[in-house]
């Protein structure tokens, strides 16, 4: 059956919010290679990049109201808002998991079972396990920031898991192949649920994506990933 298209959501902007980073007690699963997982990792727990533009909020939104918040994962959510436009999306995710959220800031150690907003108007880079985050090297059209956080998860300890959802143009997709290589995972949302579908079509071109899916079967396809999802 043709998967039918979700509603629009206007993306959402306002005074940015910050929630604490309480220490994480979880189980990391990951740390030794051990489980079931089919994921090519190396060190440390796995990394969710979701990378999203216009059109974005609500299967993000989706995603996450349909997600264990048990799976050892991190994620951190890559959107193209500008400077002047300061995120509201702690918030926003805040009342769709009860994993913590915050902005990502430099230094902070990356942690399971937490999730991590980019600045807006700001690129953010994985290094050492930690958050390091600059102006947007790329000034003019548009926005490369999704592929270069992927850029530095390719190079990084962490295996790799890349979510392409809704969004204008192909941030992206650059970075997918080598992401590949490396042993990364690549999760599009099915266009015609999409309600810009230019980000996923273009990931889905490169000919490295693993699954194409609705946005709640991609918390399910990550909890499989993750192996069997831990109790709350």
């Amino acid at each position: 059956m043709k998967p039918k298209p979700n509603q629009t959501a206007s993306d959402n902007t306002g005074i940015t919010a910050e929630i604490d980073d309480p220490e994480s007690g979880a189980e990391n699963k990951w740390s030794d290679g051990s489980g079931d997982s089919p994921i090519a990792h190396t060190v440390q727990f796995p990394v969710v990049c979701i990378g999203l533009s216009a059109g974005g909020i609500a299967p993000l939104q989706m995603l996450f109201r349909a997600l264990n918040p048990n799976t050892g994962m991190a994620f951190v959510v890559i959107h193209h808002l500008r400077q002047e436009h300061p995120t509201l999306l702690p918030v926003i995710l805040s009342s769709c998991t009860s994993m913590p959220v915050q902005l990502a800031k430099p230094y902070i150690a990356i942690q399971p079972n937490h999730v991590y907003v980019i600045p807006s108007g700001k690129e953010i880079i994985l290094t050492d396990g930690a958050f390091a985050v600059h102006a947007r090297s790329k000034l003019r059209g548009w926005a490369n920031v999704v592929s270069v956080f992927l850029n530095s998860l390719t190079e990084s300890r962490h295996g790799g898991i890349a979510v392409i959802l809704s969004g204008m143009d192909a941030d992206g997709a650059q970075a997918l192949k080598a992401f590949k290589q490396r042993g990364g995972i690549v999760i599009a949302q099915e266009p015609d649920t999409a309600s810009s579908r230019e980000m996923p079509s273009a990931a889905i071109k490169t000919g490295v994506v693993d699954y194409i899916l609705e946005p709640e079967a991609i918390a399910g396809q990550l909890e499989r990933i993750a192996g069997e999802p831990k109790s709350s």
